[in-house]
């Protein structure tokens, strides 16, 4: 059982992931389409598949205990949430340039505040994962309500701004569709911490699982 390889894995996938999201959001922040796409969802695939079977046999044919089984279970779980991280590179690189399409030159700072923040719990919930800091991943947890309410805010202003400055109805959607695409990354950024403390602690949402 080679443990240590897995999770060699999971760190590499896991700096990657962070990266293709730091570069998709670069496209709304800088509005440079013409960078180099380091975006590869295969790759966070496969990423996912190798861990995901490593962990498995692992558990079957090695049959670990204690600290062992709660690495690879855990491993085996946070995998599904950094792969889905990926999925949402693609998409906010997706409808930033749809955005970029339309005359408005419309900025909305409570979603550059949003998306800032964001981005540090994604950052913050690897770093936990990686050091087993569990600390900082309650820290991550905690920022989660913060996002949540900026995000019902953002959903409030878009109709007002709509109005007020006459934006076309697919601007809309593709602003409350990225809006969406960010609150939903600092819930995943969020299950990463909570996994993050599972890995090390053996809690998972306050109860001690392994």
């Amino acid at each position: 059982m080679d443990i240590a390889k897995t999770e060699l894995e999971l760190v590499e996938m896991a700096k990657f992931v962070k990266e293709s999201l730091h570069f998709a959001f670069s496209y709304y922040f800088d509005k440079n389409l013409n960078k180099e796409n380091i975006i590869d969802d295969a790759k966070v695939n496969a990423y996912e598949r190798q861990i995901e079977e490593e962990c498995l046999l692992s558990i079957l044919k090695e049959r670990p205990f204690a600290t062992d089984l709660r690495k690879l279970t855990g491993y085996f779980k946070v995998v599904e949430d950094l792969e889905r991280l990926g999925d949402h590179a693609e998409d906010i690189a997706w409808c930033t340039s749809s955005l970029a399409k339309f005359k408005e030159n419309i900025r909305i700072p409570k979603l550059d505040f949003m998306i800032n923040e964001c981005l540090k719990m994604v950052d913050d919930s690897i770093d936990a994962l990686i050091k087993g800091d569990v600390a900082l991943a309650n820290r991550v947890i905690a920022n989660d309500d913060l996002i949540d309410t900026t995000y019902l805010d953002i959903l409030n202003l878009l109709p007002e701004l709509k109005k007020d400055k006459n934006l076309d109805d697919e601007f809309v959607i593709f602003y409350t569709l990225l809006n969406k695409y960010v609150e939903r990354i600092a819930d995943h950024a969020s299950n990463v911490a909570e996994w993050a403390i599972y890995i090390k602690s053996g809690f998972y949402k306050d109860r001690n699982i392994i």
